[in-house]
């Protein structure tokens, strides 16, 4: 009976937010999957980055590319927010409180 080895999250001393931001990705990547090979590409890419070898923008294109392949690619949806000048915010201020004030 093969046993499989087992793959272990890899853990870094570097402080450069970048570094940091994309250890961030690399571990919630390395948590959701159970597969040892996609765990040890994702080790692989995470020290390559480390040690300057690949480019971040390379290193988030190949952590990216195993969601693409199984669908769960984030989609960004733009928000629309909905606010009013300063002027108007207060003109329907005082409409508010004049009702307040004639109900009483």
């Amino acid at each position: 009976m093969i046993e499989e080895e087992t793959v272990d999250e890899v853990v870094f001393q570097n402080t450069d937010f970048k570094f940091i931001a994309a250890y961030e990705a690399y571990s919630r990547r390395f948590k959701e999957t159970d597969e040892s090979e996609e765990r040890h590409r994702l080790n692989e890419l995470i020290t390559k980055l480390d040690t300057e070898e690949i480019s971040y923008p390379y290193y988030y294109k190949q952590i990216d590319e195993n969601d693409k392949k199984s669908g769960r690619r984030y989609k960004y949806h733009r928000v629309k927010v909905k606010g009013s000048r300063k002027f108007a915010y207060r003109r329907a201020q005082q409409e508010r409180d004049r009702i307040k004030r004639h109900k009483k």
